[in-house]
């Protein structure tokens, strides 16, 4: 258990995509810290065996919410299932990708990554975020990836959802940071997911690959920097973000500037 993380940022965490993958791992190291978790996933059954798992190993509260983002109204019933729970942690870890030649590829399925990986994001931080404001204390992790940074062809609009998760994501680090709230956006490199892996089956659970993260390095090294950084990129970890944020601050400044005398603030 770790007393800082947990004063920070508990009592729980609620984690999307926490059935699998990445998801499953943050549930798994922040619950290592003593967090209560909420596992939000639409893979119920996983979610739970996984809730279960979780409260044996590290003694905490979990519960397992079933819960599909690709539904435009998913937060009406989200937010009846945690509203009893104090949530001190964000963790955006649901995504779906496309891929293939962008007009072959059809627009229902690129819909569905833009309301999964952007708006369901969009709307979970604006639920979530405005408590921790009023609470001064709290952390937001957006999961973006590297094809957030350049259009990255044959995953068009995926890489166009991330780019939103990373600006996002670093804007907030801007507001809601003087309220004593954390947030990132993290990038994190191919990691060795049940996902990555049904898209390439060559690969095995426990391989070691050039190039492809474990699950458990890119959680410690997301959750590591939650506090320290607007954005983190799994492939260049030690780059550093000073010209980004200042680019963040330089924008922040000014429209706080132009508010003033436009009255809008």
């Amino acid at each position: 258990m770790s007393e800082e993380f947990l004063n920070r940022y508990g009592p729980w965490a609620l984690v999307t995509g926490a059935a699998e993958g990445l998801g499953a791992e943050f549930a798994s190291q922040i619950a290592a810290k003593g967090l209560g978790i909420l596992l939000v996933d639409v893979q119920l059954d996983k979610a739970t065996k996984h809730a279960a798992d979780l409260a044996q190993r590290f003694g905490v509260e979990t519960r397992a919410i079933e819960c599909d983002l690709s539904k435009s109204d998913f937060l009406d019933g989200l937010i009846g299932e945690t509203d009893p729970f104090e949530i001190g942690l964000l963790i955006c870890s649901a995504g779906i990708g496309t891929t293939g030649p962008f007009v072959d590829t059809p627009i229902d399925a690129m819909k569905r990554a833009v309301q999964v990986n952007a708006v369901a994001t969009l709307e979970l931080c604006y639920a979530l975020a405005p408590p921790m404001v009023e609470r001064g204390k709290g952390g937001i992790m957006l999961l973006a990836s590297n094809s957030a940074y350049a259009g990255t062809p044959y995953v068009a609009a995926y890489a166009a959802t991330k780019a939103f998760d990373l600006s996002l994501g670093e804007a907030l680090w801007y507001e809601l940071a003087p309220h004593g709230v954390d947030a990132m956006a993290f990038s994190p490199m191919g990691t060795n997911t049940p996902g990555l892996r049904r898209g390439m089956p060559a690969i095995k659970e426990g391989d070691v690959i050039e190039g492809i993260m474990t699950p458990e390095d890119a959680v410690a090294m997301a959750l590591g920097a939650l506090g320290k950084t607007s954005s983190l990129r799994a492939d260049f970890p030690d780059a550093g973000n000073a010209t980004r944020e200042a680019a963040i601050n330089r924008a922040g400044d000014a429209l706080k500037l132009q508010a003033r005398y436009t009255g809008t603030s």
